[in-house]
């Protein structure tokens, strides 16, 4: 049977969270006290923070740029480069040697035995030191400024603060070794450049005078020759027929491909634009008239005719125009391609020429370019080994671009553990595990646990549900109390009775007529005597999916709220197999059902009289071998129509569950009325289902189901026992006599 979506309200995630609530406690408290516990019980660790001012460039002291000086690279990039240098593992050993931190026990590393190739004992246990070292070094940039803090992390603190001034020492040290290592290492490297440079002009000053001896070059002129002139002028002449061939070229190859209407020269003519001028005009005169007369009127066809004669000249004069242009732009194409081959073979000549005539010229020219080059080289390099010796020189001066600008203090407070922020935060995740243990649990369960998850399994409609029964014992209440001797404190019983005397589950509506139990079966009676239309059902059976759901107790109350309101009442033990009904009402079990059920003729056994007014019990009798067989037999539909001939308002029939056995299907589809009992918590949806289906083969006629034993403050039905102790608890907190003990609630599960 299709199930129906039921729309999820948020008072439903509710009441899932306050039935797993002890699930969310457990996981509050559980991840609470662990941490909380860790967090007492680790060494409290202590950070010391150095701040430094790092700089793009260090100030100009020298007129000139430093041999390291910053390139024009991203901000960005500069910045990280100095974080990792502050964190390199060069500063770290020169702090590590200075503090002389290999004796710190923070820093006691064992000599491994095994060790990488290429290592020594000794160079893997530093390296191990200086990684133990660089994990409790933090670097961290001041947003929007250019200030880097340099934090260190230890339980002393001592030693942090130590260990943070060292590093920012240390790096501003190494900063400015690295510069001046250059600077030395670049004076040296430009001495040398140099003397190599000049043995370099000098010999290309011999070879470039030796070239004119050879050649009989005494002086070159600052102006062109005429070789040199002439090819000049050609280059630029070729250079520009080539280009007025490809004007010419595109021109002729625009006009092939065009429409004879679309040309320029078509458009600014003056015949064609009166031509078109006229056609518009005869077509908005046809289709003026073409309103009045028909096309065969002379008038229109006289107008088709000019319309047809100023058409055929306009595009004539059209395609002659076009042919006219485009022969001449043909013609001005062949003749720029022409004039660009002449002189391209004239270009070609004279190049020929010149090449061979001022061979010998450029050579000597780019020697003496070459010359003139390394002597511009070497008065650079000349002046820039002056500056760079100088700034080697100024080694001492304070030219640094990194400053301190806050040494590290002894930190008075620890930075680890945060007690507060660990328990707050174990708060919210044990809350939100808690939460999220609570709705997996709740998914996992496939039970039924309120009357929409009841409808929406079964597909019946519900009669109503029954709440757990709760003993509630005498409670302790300070009354005042005015007398004769004044005002006193009296202990009362306000609501319940003894825990050993309690009324039992079965028994419920006759023995505790004012429970909210009781009062469920009354509104179970109220539904289910206008569940059918036409009038009430006489013959009734109550069933269950499965044992254990409370359906003899729902059956054995049900009868006696009916017997309450004058009704004549037969209870009918049709459980074969367990009966209980006789055991409850005291009543033997000799013959019974299954008696009757094995005969032949009218009643060998009548119903029992009961100690409750208006209800008669047939009890089940000797448990039979084939309880299923006898069921189904015509004997039970005669045994039906005797109960009806001895004036019984209606007969429940008690019987075993629906999925263990096949008796509740086969007296299903016999009786007026099915009420099927569903356990609260406890019966599988799927189940259900199952069981619902079952009955609804055999045609049975399911008036709705009970939930039965229902919690109320875990299923969240708060409205209907705040109501109901409202309603009956002042009437009995009235009678309440004193009493000195008091008692504690107790619950009472309904057995089937």
């Amino acid at each position: 049977m299709a199930e129906t979506e039921r729309e999820i309200h948020l008072l439903d995630y509710w009441r899932v969270l306050v039935k797993r609530r002890w699930v969310i406690y457990t996981s509050l408290a559980v991840l609470v006290s662990t941490v909380t516990l860790g967090s007492f019980l680790m060494e409290p660790i202590y950070t010391a923070t150095a701040r430094l001012q790092i700089e793009r460039s260090a100030p100009n002291v020298l007129p000139f740029q430093e041999v390291m000086a910053s390139a024009p690279d991203q901000l960005n990039d500069f910045y990280q480069t100095q974080f990792g240098l502050i964190r390199s593992r060069s500063v770290a050993r020169d702090v590590i040697a200075s503090l002389q931190l290999d004796r710190h026990p923070e820093f006691k590393v064992p000599v491994p035995e095994r060790t990488p190739a290429g290592l020594t004992p000794e160079q893997a246990a530093e390296a191990r030191r200086i990684d133990i070292f660089l994990a409790k070094l933090q670097v961290s940039p001041v947003r929007s400024s250019r200030l880097v803090d340099v934090s260190f992390s230890s339980p002393d603190r001592i030693l942090a603060a130590a260990v943070a001034n060292r590093v920012a020492e240390t790096y501003i040290a190494f900063n400015s070794q690295a510069q001046y290592n250059t600077s030395t290492r670049a004076t040296a490297s430009l001495t040398h450049q140099i003397a190599n440079l000049q043995e370099e002009i000098d010999a290309k000053e011999k070879e470039l005078q030796a070239y004119a001896r050879e050649h009989g070059i005494i002086s070159l002129s600052d102006k062109q020759s005429i070789t040199l002139k002439n090819l000049n002028d050609l280059s630029n002449a070729y250079t520009q027929a080539q280009a007025a061939r490809i004007e010419k070229e595109a021109r002729y190859a625009a006009l092939r491909d065009s429409d004879p209407g679309s040309i320029p020269e078509a458009l600014e003519n003056k015949l064609i634009q009166e031509l078109a001028q006229k056609s518009a005009e005869l077509a908005q005169r046809q289709a003026q008239l073409s309103g009045k007369y028909k096309p065969d009127w002379p008038e229109m066809v006289r107008l088709r005719r000019e319309m047809d004669e100023t058409r055929e000249r306009l595009e004539a004069e059209r395609l002659a125009l076009y042919r006219q242009v485009l022969g001449g732009a043909e013609s001005a194409y062949r003749a720029a391609r022409n004039e660009e081959e002449y002189l391209r073979r004239a270009l070609d000549g004279l190049k020929s020429q010149s090449q061979e005539a001022s061979l010998k010229e450029i050579q000597y020219n780019n020697l003496r370019a070459e010359i003139a080059n390394r002597r511009a080289t070497l008065e650079a390099l000349v002046k820039r080994q002056g500056e760079t010796a100088s700034s080697a020189g100024l080694n001492d001066l304070a030219t640094s671009n990194v400053r301190i600008v806050d040494m590290a203090e002894v930190p008075a407070r620890p930075t680890s553990p945060r007690v507060r922020l660990n328990i707050l935060l174990s708060l919210l995740a044990g809350l939100a595990l808690g939460v999220g243990q609570a709705f997996f649990f709740e998914y996992l369960d496939k039970s039924v646990k309120s009357i929409e998850d009841m409808q929406q399994a079964a597909g019946v409609p519900s009669l109503g549900l029954i709440p757990t029964l709760h003993h509630e014992g005498t409670r302790l209440k300070l009354v005042r109390r005015s007398g004769p001797r004044g005002v006193r404190l009296q202990v009362v019983r306000t609501v319940g009775q003894p825990a050993s005397g309690g009324p039992r589950l079965e028994l419920i509506t006759q023995e505790d007529f004012k429970s909210k139990v009781s009062e469920a079966f009354r509104e179970l009676r109220t539904a289910l005597l206008v569940s059918r239309p036409g009038g009430p059902p006489r013959t009734i059976l109550v069933a269950s999916t499965q044992p254990g759901e409370g359906k003899t107790a729902v059956a054995l109350n049900l009868a006696i709220t009916l017997a309450q309101i004058g009704r004549h009442v037969l209870l009918v033990d049709a459980d074969l197999r367990k009966p209980r009904l006789h055991k409850l009402l005291g009543i033997s079990s000799a013959q019974g059902f299954s008696s009757e059920l094995s005969g032949i003729g009218p009643l060998r056994v009548p119903p029992c009289k009961t100690s409750i007014p208006g209800l008669d019990l047939m009890p089940s009798g000797p448990l039979p071998p084939n309880p299923a067989d006898l069921l189904d037999s015509e004997r039970f539909s005669q045994i039906q129509h005797e109960f009806e001939a001895r004036g019984y308002d209606h007969v429940i029939y008690d019987s075993p569950p629906v999925l263990a056995v096949a008796d509740a299907a086969i007296m299903a589809g016999r009786v007026d009325a099915v009420v099927l009992i569903v356990h609260a918590g406890v019966i599988n949806r799927d189940a259900l289902a199952q069981a619902a289906r079952r009955l609804q083969q055999v045609k049975a006629r399911i008036v709705g189901a009970v939930l039965n034993q229902v919690g109320l403050d875990q299923q969240g039905y708060y409205g209907y026992r705040y109501h109901y102790k409202r309603y009956y608890g002042e009437d009995e907190a009235r009678g309440a006599a004193p009493e000195q003990v008091a008692r504690r609630p107790r619950s009472t599960a309904a057995p089937g």
